[in-house]
This record gives C-alpha cells, structure tokens and sequence, in this order.
C-alpha cells in the first residue's frame, strides 16, 4: 500500500468518526416485499366457465406436466390465447394487479410502461386430494399471481393455502423470521408478488375433492425489466 492510499483510508476513517451523528436514531425498513390482494369484481360470473374451460382442456392439453406430488397437473402456459369472454375478464384481473404492483414500486414514473412493452402469460394448475405444490420462484418475471378458481371445503383448515415464504434465507433457522405468510384459497381471490418471492402450496387434504388455481407472469422488455 503507497501512503498515498494510507492517508487516504486515514482521512476516510476520520471523518465517519468525527460526523455528527443524526438528530433522531432511524430504524428503516428495507427492501420491503409488495403484496397485492383482491377479490375481483365478477368472479361469480367468471369462475364458473373458467372451471369449465381448464377441466376440458385438462383432458386434451398434451403440453401438460406434473406440478408437483400426487396428480397436481399443469397446463400449458396458453391460457392468455383461449378465445372466451371469461379468459378476457382473467386479462383484465391480471393486468390490474401487475399496475397496482408497478405502480408501488416505481410511483408515478409506472405510468410509462406502455401495452407494448408487457407480456402477461397463464395457467391452470389442478390439484386433487392430497397434492401440493413445490416452493419455487420466477426469477425471469417482473411479478407472478395466483387466481384461486375451486377450493372445495375440506377437514384441514390450512389445505391448499399460498404460502410466502421469507425471502430471507439467512433469517430462516433463526427466530429473526416469522415463517410463512399463509394466504386462503378464497375463489375469485388474487395474491399477486415479485416473483422472486418464495411460495408453494400447501396439500390438499384427503377429504378435499379438487383445488383449480390460475397463476401467471408478468414480464417486461428488457429495457423495463428492473420493475420490480
């Protein structure tokens, strides 16, 4: 090292220990996770055809491959192309929840994004009793959502629920973390995030007949992608 660069270290440390400290101590809150939850207008129209629609094509999609344990079935991701009225509704929903995201984590800047710079993608998972969801992340998309379609009644009170989990890794074996944050699979409901976020879905229970959920992306072009 030159002492050029010791005086330089030297100054450095010196001035930190001689600024002034702040009127008032500050505890922020940092690198907070945004959340978005709705009931969406209309879902007792909607959910019903959507049903309809994703039990059908369930029996033709060839694209389709197992989500997780069990007989927990995902559809190919072309929900966004299916040509009916409901599917439009579905657009609609989901591109309220990408605006509402984008427009708190950028303010009023959001507004930029243009139609032509977004692309929205969907599909349907099916669970039957028992089966559950691996935890797993979207890392290439902006924000990811989940849209429960059927969540029929069952024993377990914590069946098919949407867990987050803590995006902290290190804050995980240590009491520091308050675990997941569970999230009901209410139909017509919408939890959309990050998709960086961590979540998987707890099983359905054995009693529990059938669980139908919509997730989805939001991507932006490259020169957007930062958004979330």
């Amino acid at each position: 090292m030159t002492n050029t660069q010791s005086i330089a270290i030297e100054d450095t440390v010196r001035d930190i220990g001689t600024r002034p400290a702040p009127a008032e101590p500050l505890v922020l809150q940092m690198w907070r996770t945004p959340v978005y939850q709705a009931d969406c207008a209309g879902a007792a129209e909607h959910l019903p055809n959507l049903r309809e629609l994703i039990l059908a094509a369930e029996e033709t999609d060839r694209r389709a491959a197992a989500a997780g344990a069990g007989n927990a079935i995902k559809s190919s991701q072309t929900m966004l192309a299916w040509d009916h009225p409901s599917i439009d509704w579905l657009k609609r929903q989901i591109h309220a929840a990408g605006e509402a995201l984008a427009h708190a984590a950028l303010g009023e800047t959001a507004g930029e994004i243009g139609d032509h710079d977004t692309h929205a993608e969907a599909w349907a998972v099916v669970c039957r009793p028992g089966d559950a969801l691996r935890p797993h992340t979207r890392h290439d998309s902006a924000w990811s959502g989940v849209l429960s379609v059927v969540a029929e009644p069952s024993g377990d009170s914590d069946a098919g629920y949407l867990q987050l989990l803590d995006p902290r890794p290190a804050a995980l074996p240590r009491t520091a973390s308050p675990g997941p944050v569970r999230c009901s699979p209410v139909p017509g409901r919408m939890i959309a995030f990050p998709g960086w976020q961590a979540r998987w879905m707890r099983a359905t229970a054995a009693d529990s007949r059938l669980r139908i959920a919509i997730a989805w992306n939001i991507t932006y072009a490259e020169h957007r992608s930062r958004v979330s």
